[in-house]
């Protein structure tokens, strides 16, 4: 590993292998120690460039003064996240704020919120910033940008764009997904959605404009609204579905997240129907358990423990900066083609 490697990665090799110092910041910036030292005490006379890219360069390279004296970090969740079939997602982002707060040596705290978001939110708490955990609610954005509170939605965003969001290319993905099943001949592709979520929508307008694109008219009938993005309630759509019908309306699904496909492939399985053979399928996520499916998953890949990490260096610039300037940072997504998905007969 080479200097600019360590640089990129933060860790040092070797003989190298010791606590980051000044002098690795200031090379890394290209500045003199004394600018490094005054930029990070907060001294007057460095431009805001100069300053903003010593203070990226230090929690880049997990310089540990660069937080000193800062308190907890309290993610806020809520029950759902750890009873529904997407938890396998949501433990792996919640791996990468672990993993990052103790890199720079912070302590982290979890505080549940009910159902408006609001419980358990005192603006007298002891807790530098809050995270919150795949949770937008309404109530709690504006309490929190009302009181000037520093926080960052991980997983989501806010469409008023009043707090700092970091997300996977949501769009992006669900045209990556929507093309993939266009290209393989399909145009009788089934929808499944949760449309109260603004990431889950971001998705689904990805796949419209793959759509478009292609010049297929999407079919309203094609779209099933889910209460939730659980396994138990896809498989039950599912299977009501090919029962009112009476068979195939469609030749592949669409699925908003791994938990659906799951459960898609369940009830075509139950039903006699093949995946790929007679229906293809595609989720959304790329959970650990995806490629262990009995058919192994067509999705799109979300580096999920990079958003929590990245998360976490949002939330300490917000800290430190206290900018009013709220940034919603996309992470970039791929297609995984597996099994599960097939050219059209």
């Amino acid at each position: 590993m080479n200097r600019r490697d360590e640089a990129l990665t933060g860790i040092k090799t070797g003989k190298d292998q010791t606590r980051v110092t000044l002098k690795d910041v200031a090379d890394d910036v290209g500045v003199s120690i004394s600018t490094v030292s005054r930029a990070l005490a907060g001294a007057s006379g460095i431009s805001k460039d100069v300053r903003s890219r010593i203070q990226s360069a230090a929690d880049r390279l997990n310089y540990a003064s660069t937080v000193p004296g800062l308190g907890p970090i309290t993610v806020l969740t809520d029950l759902h996240l750890s009873e529904n079939a997407a938890s396998e997602y949501m433990l792996a982002v919640q791996r990468g704020i672990e993993q990052r707060v103790r890199e720079l040596g912070l302590t982290l705290s979890l505080s549940m919120v009910n159902s408006t978001g609001t419980s358990r939110i005192d603006s007298g708490a002891e807790t530098s910033g809050y995270l919150l955990l795949s949770v937008q609610q309404e109530e709690l954005i504006e309490l929190l940008t009302t009181q000037n509170m520093p926080a960052v939605i991980v997983n989501g965003r806010d469409p008023l764009m009043r707090l700092d969001a970091v997300a996977p290319a949501n769009r992006t993905g669900g045209y990556l997904g929507a093309r993939h099943l266009l290209d393989l001949g399909h145009k009788r592709i089934l929808t499944l959605t949760h449309t109260p979520r603004p990431t889950i929508r971001d998705r689904v307008a990805g796949k419209g404009r793959a759509m478009r694109e292609a010049d297929v008219t999407e079919d309203p009938d094609l779209t099933v609204e889910l209460a939730a993005l659980r396994s138990d309630l896809t498989y039950q759509a599912i299977t009501e579905r090919l029962n009112n019908k009476a068979g195939l309306d469609f030749t592949a699904i669409w699925c908003a997240n791994d938990a659906c496909a799951f459960g898609a492939i369940a009830a075509l399985n139950s039903m006699g129907f093949s995946v790929p053979g007679d229906v293809s399928v595609v989720g959304f996520d790329d959970i650990p358990t995806a490629a262990l499916n009995s058919v192994p998953l067509t999705t799109i890949r979300v580096e999920a423990e990079d958003i929590g990490a990245r998360s976490v260096n949002r939330l300490i610039e917000r800290i430190k900066a206290q900018d009013s300037l709220a940034t919603y940072t996309e992470t970039a997504v791929r297609l995984v083609a597996r099994n599960s998905t097939g050219q059209i007969s």
